[in-house]
């Protein structure tokens, strides 16, 4: 049985997701204008463009997409468009009504959890449809998602209360 995916492919979607997240923490921090979330925020940011990078550098690595056997024209590309959209931060239009939506710092920390642990999601079971050849970039990118966790965490549990 033939991979579905291959690891261009989920490397692809790494850097848009981390494109958005860069976005999301920017956006975020103007919006509440707190030292607390501005250092945790910035850091987050700067951690999606350093992760972008290191997703381009994968991805330059395993080289280029193959064409998928389709059942019909465009089956691939059409499967590839609703997969995606199930992580909020690939998808711009639920992007931007997350943003709208954080009125407080809560809402912040909460959001970035929840967009972190959708990463982790994402990539540890898109890792099931790759050749076991290129599952190895596929685990670098949950590996880099999970340190977001842990600083997310940290913070969650020094500023916000229960």
């Amino acid at each position: 049985m033939s991979a579905l995916l291959n690891a261009a492919e989920i490397i692809e979607f790494a850097i848009q997701i981390e494109q958005n997240g860069y976005k999301f923490y920017i956006e975020s921090m103007k919006k509440l204008n707190d030292t607390r979330i501005t250092e945790l925020f910035q850091f987050l940011a700067d951690e999606e463009f350093r992760h972008e990078k290191i997703f381009k550098n994968l991805l330059s690595k395993v080289g280029s997409p193959q064409a998928a056997h389709e059942s019909y024209s465009g089956e691939y590309q059409a499967y590839m468009k609703e997969f995606l959209k199930t992580h909020a931060l690939a998808n711009e239009t639920v992007l931007k009504e997350k943003i709208d939506a954080v009125k407080n710092l809560n809402d912040a920390v909460h959001m970035a959890l929840e967009f972190e642990k959708d990463s982790i999601v994402l990539f540890t079971g898109l890792k099931n449809y790759v050749a076991d050849d290129v599952k190895e970039p596929v685990e670098k990118i949950v590996q880099e998602e999970l340190t977001h966790i842990l600083k997310i965490n940290n913070f969650h549990s020094q500023f916000i209360k229960k």
